[in-house]
């Protein structure tokens, strides 16, 4: 029982919250002991630090039952479980290689597949080359069956094409920063919004809407509309209308970030566990952000515990971008729980292990965390050096007036010069004060510098507190 009970409890602590949601919306279960324990796993999944256990004397059998209940209830509407079948169909159909039991599954599906279905255009398209394959095999039955449906939902078809061509042509101007006055914004906003709220418009369509419009109000700082439109999701995603854990786990990371711009860290840090309860290709990407939410709340021991227990999936991944970021945010990680030593020699080894995929891809975030590592340990002229071997000032220097640019690696380079005597106080007041000024009005870079500052002021206290004195002056 044990064993069991063990097994079971891996099993639901995978489940998310929204899942037991929908499964607690659909269960006309009869016996109490099952409602019972699909309440305490609900619970569970809400309050993943505060775990209550399940109740040993119950049959093993009820455990059995309920785990392959829960299985089979989620697969039925897991929409990437839908997707797989409908590729392989389609591949079949192509091949001419289709099964009596596959065509027959896909004819009982045109009863459950309608226009707001999620993949109802891969859906159609697949009956759209079923039924040339039925032509030539002279079956009339199923084509006259298949065509009616054709027919039927071909308006609801072209309209969802033409709705994803627009999204597209939209995205690339929201996604590339093309947005240049309000009227834009007003008429994609709307077109996203439209999209997305229209319940008969299919799935896979309406989120294509939706993290465009996540997309266009972080680019524009909305974050306001954003938690409405996500206030509306979270109830979506209570049915089954969009639900696989693969969209929820995206879900949950955009959230979480949504929180932390707002500055809500402990929501964000609820969200952002969620998002990382699943390992899926975007799980490094989910993980990084989830680090830097539990350093900004200011624990530094979880998120190395979290980065420790990922490395298998480091290992795994072939993506760069997402190692570079890992790779980043761990050195962060360590110097926060003042492990600088091995900060220093994570960043040195993999410089010299992925130079070129560093400056690819992320050199900025890499050396910004490897550079703040070697501050923080005083490695003044390993940071000197480092910059102008690879010209990393005169780099960040060309990202001014785009919206990454942060001069932290300038700022940290003047410093390392002062304190190696190379420059003179003055010079480096007037230097983080044309920094900062440079900036412009923006909160969020402002907060970023704010942090640097509080690094640099550990090795200059009195230098960087009259420059916050003459900030306050200033802004005052």
């Amino acid at each position: 029982m044990k064993d069991k009970l063990a097994s079971f409890e891996t099993f639901t602590s995978e489940l998310y919250p929204h899942e037991l949601d929908y499964l607690l919306s659909i269960q006309q279960f009869q016996k109490e002991s099952n409602i019972k324990i699909l309440n305490l796993i609900h619970y569970n999944s809400r309050n993943p630090k505060n775990r209550l256990p399940f109740d040993k004397t119950v049959d093993k059998r009820t455990y059995s039952y309920l785990k392959t209940w829960i299985i089979e209830s989620l697969q039925k509407v897991d929409v990437d479980i839908f997707h797989e079948w409908l590729s392989r169909v389609e591949h079949d159909i192509m091949t001419d290689n289709i099964q009596t039991s596959e065509e027959k599954r896909l004819l009982g599906e045109m009863g459950n597949i309608t226009p707001s279905s999620y993949y109802f255009m891969k859906f159609y398209r697949v009956l759209q080359h079923y039924r040339d394959y039925l032509i030539v095999r002279n079956r009339t039955r199923n084509y006259t069956f298949i065509g009616e449906y054709l027919d039927r939902y071909k308006g609801n078809y072209l309209q969802s094409q033409s709705l994803n061509n627009k999204i597209n042509e939209a995205a690339e101007k929201v996604v590339f920063r093309k947005i240049l006055v309000a009227e834009e914004f007003s008429v994609w906003e709307t077109l996203f919004s439209e999209i997305y709220y229209n319940e008969t418009i299919d799935g896979y369509t309406r989120y294509r809407a939706v993290i465009r419009l996540t997309i266009l109000y972080y680019t524009n700082r909305e974050f306001d509309k954003l938690r409405m439109v996500y206030d509306h999701l979270d109830r979506q995603f209570k049915t089954s209308v969009f639900y696989c854990k693969r969209i929820l786990a995206n879900y949950y990371a955009n959230r979480a970030m949504m929180h932390s711009k707002l500055n809500q860290l402990d929501d964000a840090e609820k969200y952002g566990l969620l998002s990382i309860r699943h390992t899926n290709s975007d799980y490094l990407f989910y993980l990084v952000s989830v680090v830097d939410i539990l350093l900004r709340n200011k624990k530094p021991h979880e998120a190395l515990q979290i980065m420790v227990e990922s490395f298998p999936e480091l290992k795994k991944s072939g993506n760069f971008y997402y190692k570079i970021g890992f790779a980043s945010y761990y050195i962060k990680t360590l110097v926060e729980n003042n492990m600088l030593e091995k900060a220093m020699d994570y960043g040195e080894v993999f410089l010299n292990g992925y130079k070129r995929e560093i400056f690819e891809f992320r050199w900025h975030l890499f050396f910004t965390s490897y550079i703040t590592a070697l501050f923080r340990a005083e490695k003044y002229s390993k940071i000197i050096s480092l910059v102008r071997r690879y010209k990393l000032a005169a780099k960040e220097k060309q990202l001014l007036g785009s919206a990454q640019y942060l001069p932290f690696i300038q700022l940290y380079m003047v410093s390392s010069e002062y304190l190696e005597g190379v420059v003179s106080c003055d010079n480096l007041k007037k230097c983080i004060m044309q920094q900062i000024f440079d900036l412009g009005q923006n909160r969020f870079r402002h907060r970023k510098v704010m942090e640097l500052l509080q690094t640099l002021a550990q090795h200059l206290p009195d230098l960087i507190h009259e420059v916050m004195v003459e900030l306050r002056l200033t802004e005052g």
